[in-house]
């Protein structure tokens, strides 16, 4: 049952006003059943204080995920989204809301949750007092895994001291108030993303536009193996420049842009000489000197409309 009223009152963002409601965690699926077994035996594995229901979203008109989903012993309910596209599952998940869920909380099909996760992550949100808190995404490598991957930073993400305030957050390890949700309007997925990825970019991006803050929470960790397609340099080239593509798209005004060309024309010379600077100096090719470069590339065509659709079918 959809939401169909506002909170009443609001509701802090701490989520003090429904401690009594249900987390819903959420999850876009598509032709993955091994790894999505994977991710619900780690939530069926998990110990937490907290009352949670799973959405699970098959974006395969065919149901692959079906049988997987079933036999699931976690209260779980399986739906699919016919139509194509990564933002198109994620609204599909937020169909599935109701007004009896306190939070909404996104993961990939692909990662694995620790036992105490769904409680570090929500004892963050309701210690921060932030309408949306985030965790990190460990990657584990496989061992053949090439070093130079490995040591040059490429894959690993970022982490942040808990309590740090971000800009915006993707739908692997991060949850949303539904209070929040609904006074921001219950905002959506934008689909012209589902080609191209960065619809949850663009959605987070937007809530703290809106005044909405978004909070790190270390503690809250899942896991997630690096396959061997990932573990190349074309595809870390690729999925850099497609974060320029990204960040490209959600400027907001066409100032923002024309500011964002300067920048990328003054800074792209700068960034090629300082990768080349840098495997002469450290001898290897390192996240720090190649990302940037590949970044800023990819603002260029998120301007000019060459965009790598990484998700097209």
């Amino acid at each position: 049952m959809p939401i169909h009223e506002r909170e009443n009152g609001g509701g802090r963002a701490d989520g003090s006003s429904v401690q009594g409601r249900p987390i819903v965690i959420t999850v876009a699926t598509y032709r993955r059943p091994a790894l999505l077994a994977d991710l619900l035996r780690s939530l069926e594995r998990m110990h937490t204080r907290h009352l949670f229901r799973v959405v699970v979203i098959d974006n395969d008109v065919e149901g692959s995920a079906g049988d997987v989903a079933h036999s699931s012993a976690l209260d779980l309910t399986y739906v699919v989204e016919p139509a194509p596209g990564i933002a198109e599952a994620r609204n599909r998940g937020l169909d599935e809301v109701t007004a009896a869920d306190r939070a909404v909380v996104f993961v990939d099909d692909d990662e694995r949750v620790a036992s105490d996760w769904l409680d570090r992550l929500v004892e963050g949100w309701l210690e921060q007092g932030t309408e949306v808190v985030t965790g990190p995404v460990i990657s584990v490598f496989a061992p053949d895994c090439p070093r130079w991957i490995v040591e040059g930073g490429f894959i690993q993400r970022p982490r942040h001291k808990t309590g740090t305030h971000l800009a915006t957050a993707a739908t692997n390890n991060t949850l949303l108030s539904i209070p929040a949700w609904v006074r921001a309007g219950r905002p959506r997925f934008d689909t012209s993303f589902s080609e191209t990825g960065g619809s949850d970019t663009a959605f987070f991006t937007g809530l703290t536009r809106g005044g909405v803050q978004i909070a790190w929470v270390d503690e809250a960790v899942v896991e997630e193996d690096v396959p061997a397609v990932r573990a190349t340099f074309r595809w870390i080239w690729r999925r850099a420049v497609r974060g320029g593509n990204v960040q490209a798209r959600v400027q907001a005004t066409e100032s923002a842009r024309m500011l964002m060309r300067v920048r990328v024309a003054a800074s792209l010379p700068y960034r090629a000489v300082r990768l080349v600077v840098g495997v002469i100096r450290h001898r290897r090719l390192r996240s720090i000197d190649l990302v940037p470069l590949a970044w800023q590339c990819g603002l260029v065509g998120g301007l000019s409309g060459r965009l790598i659709k990484e998700y097209k079918r």
